[in-house]
């Protein structure tokens, strides 16, 4: 019996003396999104691997404006975050020292129009109120090089800021004749009959640049291996996202995420993903520096941010490394 309660008073000790130093080998990382789509492969990801990360400890943080997520970015409230890719060169070439490692998805906007307006075309968004998520955002750079299409450009319409979630309120109001932004509020805006889809983004620019994921450089420096372990993770999660979404109608994604991650009913993230299938895509997260040139000359063009050493931005080591 003396021996047996030995036993059980050595492997307590060695409970509370290993425990703690495991847990400390975890490194922390606070990550920012919004609540759209683009975002999913961050909610995937810690909804599938959280419990097996051996390195790292995602902790989301859930944003309802871009303003309040680059104010969390600067503060270092949060360590990384999921953002509009112009408006994360902006931060960087203000001096933020962040660096981008992933992509968070490609395409997946729209122009979304209201029911009952006279517009078919980008000559017919002339004079027309246009709500953007953010001034230096890719909707913002792709809304301009849609306008060139018609010889217009962006001080040809009234483009007005409206955090995502408040656009289809703002067109039930008539504050704006059409809006810009991520899904599924454009998806959801037309089953409602609010609105009607006037042009995907993809249909703009293939395949294009839009939300992307940074991190502050220090985190980098001082915890590479739970970057990569995140990262890897972030590429499984998207793969998984687009074989949901061609195999099984993107149900077990919704599923997962609705209510959980996200105030979206499950229909709508199906609607979001599946209308049409090609919408959005998270397959392919490799950071290259000529998709991003691509984005950084719109939002030059549009007059959002200026030229970016791309090289110093972009670090595509942790994807390169991944399994």
């Amino acid at each position: 019996m003396k021996t047996f309660v030995k036993l059980f008073l050595i492997i307590i000790i060695l409970a509370f003396s290993i425990g703690p130093s495991i847990a400390l080998t975890r490194t922390h990382l606070k990550v920012g999104y919004l609540p759209i789509l683009d975002h999913l492969a961050l909610l995937v990801s810690h909804a599938n691997d959280r419990c097996s990360f051996q390195y790292v400890e995602i902790e989301p943080k859930m944003f309802k404006a871009w303003g309040e997520m680059v104010g969390a970015l600067k503060a270092g409230i949060i360590d990384a975050a999921f953002i509009l890719s112009p408006l994360a060169m902006d931060l960087f070439n203000q001096g933020l020292e962040v660096k981008t490692i992933l992509l968070a998805h490609r395409d997946g906007s729209a122009i979304t129009i209201k029911t009952g307006k006279h517009i078919h075309s980008a000559a017919d968004l002339k004079n027309k109120a246009i709500a953007i998520p953010a001034r230096k955002a890719t909707h913002t750079a792709l809304l301009d090089h849609y306008l060139t299409s018609a010889g217009l450009s962006l001080k040809d319409v009234q483009t007005k800021v409206i955090a995502p979630p408040n656009m289809i309120k703002a067109m039930l109001l008539g504050r704006i004749d059409a809006f810009i932004v991520a899904e599924p509020f454009g998806a959801k805006a037309q089953h409602n009959g609010v609105g009607k889809i006037l042009v995907l983004t993809k249909d703009i620019i293939k395949n294009h640049v839009e939300c992307i994921v940074v991190i502050h450089q220090r985190m980098i420096k001082e915890h590479p291996e739970a970057i990569q372990e995140w990262v890897d993770s972030l590429i499984r999660a998207g793969k998984w996202i687009d074989q949901d979404k061609l195999e099984n109608g993107s149900k077990a994604v919704a599923h997962l995420t609705s209510k959980t991650y996200y105030p979206h009913s499950e229909a709508n993230i199906i609607r979001g993903l599946q209308n049409p299938i090609d919408r959005i895509s998270f397959s392919d997260l490799k950071p290259v520096q000529s998709d991003f040139q691509a984005i950084v000359d719109i939002s030059v063009q549009a007059g959002i941010i200026e030229p970016v050493n791309l090289e110093a931005f972009i670090d595509d080591s942790f994807y390169l490394n991944s399994q």
